[in-house]
């Protein structure tokens, strides 16, 4: 009986872990972006889109680095939250400087500064605020927390229609998030008190915050690699183009939670049959969301942002496998992590990044836009091909 209660409150958290992040990314996407390329034109959404990378690449590599951080370390040492408050402030403080250097051209005017800085720590804060809900295994207010979040954008958009500033639309629901959590949350009370732990929540956390940011910056760096090599509009094509294969990682991270929570109970290791069997179901399944992303993405494309449609069209296919293949090295990483040590998948990302920034360097100045697309195909086919060795070569045999 305990055991079915168990796996019923599993379901239910998965449920709402997902529901949030569909929710909030829904909202976003068929809602937000759709507008604001409607009011702004696919050219200075192209600026704001690159800004958002900057974001998308600086803050969950910061924050959601140290949510998950206090999660592994309070089970040997009684952090407090000053240290990692500090820590937020600290990785925070330094990735902002850098992602105002990095974005210098677009850093018009001093608001502009002032905005962005607002918005990335902000951003940052939130990443890391969902942890009071995982500490305490609350995730009904934890899906109400991206709820309120999700609502602060919807809002935020009214007050751009009011301003002009877009940046109002992600600063309200940052904010009112951050609202929720000061209303719900405890984890930034006595904000500044450190424990004498300290020292191992900056040498754990660190390591986490520099991994993340290789991750996220691979996977984000359409934005970067097409905003400094092409220009604004490229930057929205490709965004487009790949939103619906992106939006696959959404599903997968909480399955990937789950298998590796399975996987993990077993005492035996995974032999290598088992290991064909998983790699055998990741290609099934990938293969359903390449057909899924054929369907959608054009569709998706021609209602929210007809007038790419016709730039956009010739590349989708190409896009797709890449995204998919994305998602499918990812899973497989999270099944051999259950029987190699971590450190292979800080290797096979410092690869996989190395080798992407290369490709793209040399395919995007010959063929623009198309090359960028073959770039990214060819380095995560890559990626899947030495995840897949490395689990055939870990794996025992059976």
């Amino acid at each position: 009986m305990a055991s079915r209660e168990r796996q019923k409150r599993i379901v239910s958290n998965t449920a709402y872990t997902i529901g949030g992040a569909l929710l909030m990314n829904g909202v976003l996407q068929i809602l937000v972006y759709p507008l604001l390329n409607r009011f702004m034109g696919s050219d200075q959404l192209g600026e704001l889109l690159y800004l958002m990378g900057l974001v998308a690449i600086l803050c969950p590599s910061v924050g959601q680095a140290l949510n998950t951080s206090r999660l592994v370390v309070r089970r040997d040492y009684e952090v407090a939250n000053g240290d990692y408050n500090i820590l937020l402030l600290f990785f925070g403080g330094i990735g902002t400087a850098v992602s105002l250097f990095v974005a210098k051209d677009s850093m018009t005017s001093v608001p502009v500064v002032l905005w962005t800085v607002v918005l990335l720590m902000t951003t940052i804060f939130r990443y890391y605020g969902d942890v009071e809900y995982r500490l305490n295994l609350n995730y009904r207010r934890y899906f109400c927390y991206y709820a309120v979040l999700t609502a602060g954008y919807v809002a935020g958009f009214g007050v751009y229609l009011v301003t002009k500033n877009w940046f109002l639309v992600f600063v309200t629901g940052e904010a009112a998030s951050l609202v929720y959590l000061a209303v719900t949350g405890t984890v930034f009370h006595v904000f500044f008190r450190r424990s004498p732990w300290f020292g191992k929540a900056l040498e754990r956390g660190g390591f986490l915050v520099f991994s993340y940011l290789i991750t996220n910056l691979t996977l984000n760096i359409d934005r970067l690699a097409l905003e400094h090599m092409i220009g604004h509009l490229a930057v929205t094509q490709y965004y487009v183009t790949s939103l619906i294969g992106k939006t696959l990682v959404l599903l997968v991270a909480p399955v990937n939670t789950i298998i590796i929570s399975y996987l993990t109970r077993k005492q035996e290791r995974m032999g290598r049959k088992q290991f064909l069997m998983f790699t055998g179901i990741g290609l099934g399944v990938s293969f359903v969301f390449f057909l899924g992303s054929q369907i959608g993405t054009p569709l998706f494309v021609w209602l929210f942002y007809g007038d790419l449609y016709e730039s956009v069209k010739g590349m989708i296919t190409v896009v797709n496998i890449s995204q998919i293949l994305g998602v499918l090295s990812a899973y497989l990483f999270i099944v051999v992590l259950t029987f190699t040590e971590e450190k292979w998948q800080l290797i096979l990302q410092i690869f996989h990044l190395a080798l992407i920034v290369c490709l793209v360097l040399i395919f995007t100045e010959q063929n623009g836009i198309m090359g960028f697309a073959a770039a990214v195909l060819i380095a995560n086919a890559v990626r899947v091909a030495a995840v897949i060795f490395l689990g055939l070569w870990k794996s025992g045999r059976t």
